[in-house]
């Protein structure tokens, strides 16, 4: 599954957030919960998309986002608290994909 939260950041803080995704990559691939993989922080450009930026993440299950609010890992919880101070205080949004072919698809019988 694909999980991406898409947020706002604070005026003048564009180039400061990029600085520090790029600074911090490796750290969010090391301190990921078990079962979680970074799948990389994008901007949206050119006009496209209501938000800023995006954040993805890959899991397998559902069971992984309680590991995923469990995790304690100092590194890792450092990382949350100084990400958050980049965004505006409106609500983003997040989006759980699911692979086509992994998707169990309940239709009534025609």
């Amino acid at each position: 599954m694909l999980w991406m939260q898409s947020g706002n950041l604070k005026e003048g803080k564009w180039h400061a957030y990029q600085e520090w995704i790029q600074k911090n990559e490796d750290l969010f691939r090391k301190t990921a919960p078990t079962g979680w993989t970074y799948r990389g922080t994008y901007f949206y450009v050119l006009g496209f998309g209501r938000y800023t930026t995006s954040t993805m993440w890959e899991c397998s299950t559902y069971g992984d986002f309680d590991t995923w609010r469990e995790h304690t890992d100092e590194t890792w919880l450092r990382l949350a608290e100084e990400a958050g101070a980049f965004f505006t205080d409106d609500i983003g949004e997040s989006v759980l994909l699911r692979e086509a072919g992994d998707t169990r698809i309940v239709e009534p019988e025609e």
